[in-house]
């Protein structure tokens, strides 16, 4: 029986797709981050810097991040982005897993898991392409559950626009990350993302499709990690400086017990 492409894509697309597994070892983990863009897309690893201040941080910070990316229609990971999943996981955010975007709802039963198993955790959530707009769909239903997510960041949303379902309440922070639009939309002739009001924005002059593997994006999505593990502590507020009246010289002040009436001598 003579293999078509199609049928070879489809096979490639099923060896090289991450497990669904939620929690996977590291070493299990790294082995789902070939694709085809590990070949054509690599990493540049050798820019990247955001690991010196990752490895930093204690183990134990790092692993209670829980980073959850949901790719778009790319089923052989072109763009690179379980490469770049992989490299979160090798400078320690090891609870990090990429799905590809049927998988949503099995991510959102894990969101909801590792609330519950741990109110503490910090989970961060990664739509890219259309995943991003999975990903706000998601981030909507889980407000009115009233489930917290502590950082969203938009990767290449292209349709994601500066609206009030783009900032639910429940999330902490959101990151989002635009480059050229995809050719299916017109590349920058129609849409190709916008910068959301109270987010972090980042517009990498990238393509669409190579906006994973990027060194700032990488950058970028490490600094929203290491700074979700590891919050700065709040500033106190500053007390206001004490009031104080100049009374101009010659001024008398009149006593407050003096009634206007003369003294008796003694």
């Amino acid at each position: 029986m003579k293999l078509t492409w199609a049928r070879a894509l489809f096979a490639l697309s099923i060896a090289t797709a991450p497990s669904p597994l939620y929690a996977q070892s590291p070493t299990a983990a790294d082995a789902s981050a070939f694709g085809l863009g590990t070949l054509i897309r690599p990493l540049k690893v050798e820019q990247l810097t955001v690991h010196e201040k990752a490895q930093a941080l204690p183990a134990e910070i790092k692993a209670r991040v829980h980073f959850f990316i949901i790719n778009g229609i790319d089923p052989l990971y072109s763009s690179n982005l379980n490469g770049a999943a992989a490299y979160f996981r090798s400078i320690g955010f090891t609870n990090t897993n990429c799905y590809q975007i049927t998988s949503a709802p099995k991510v959102r039963r894990q969101i909801e898991a590792v609330r519950r198993s741990d109110p503490e955790a910090r989970i961060v959530l990664l739509g890219y392409s259309l995943g991003a707009n999975a990903a706000r769909s998601m981030a909507n239903n889980l407000q009115r559950d009233g489930i917290e997510i502590d950082c969203l960041i938009y990767l290449g949303g292209d349709t994601v626009l500066n609206t009030a379902s783009s900032k639910p309440a429940n999330v902490k922070k959101i990151v989002n990350i635009t480059g050229h639009g995809a050719l299916i939309l017109g590349r920058n002739l129609f849409y190709n993302g916008e910068d959301i009001d109270g987010a972090v924005n980042h517009r990498v002059d990238a393509r669409y499709i190579t906006l994973p593997a990027q060194t700032e994006t990488v950058q970028a999505i490490g600094a929203a990690l290491i700074a979700v593990a590891n919050p700065a502590p709040a500033t106190p507020t500053p007390e206001p400086p004490p009031i104080i009246v100049d009374t101009p010289r010659g001024t008398s002040h009149a006593d407050p017990c003096d009634s206007g009436e003369p003294r008796n001598a003694h």
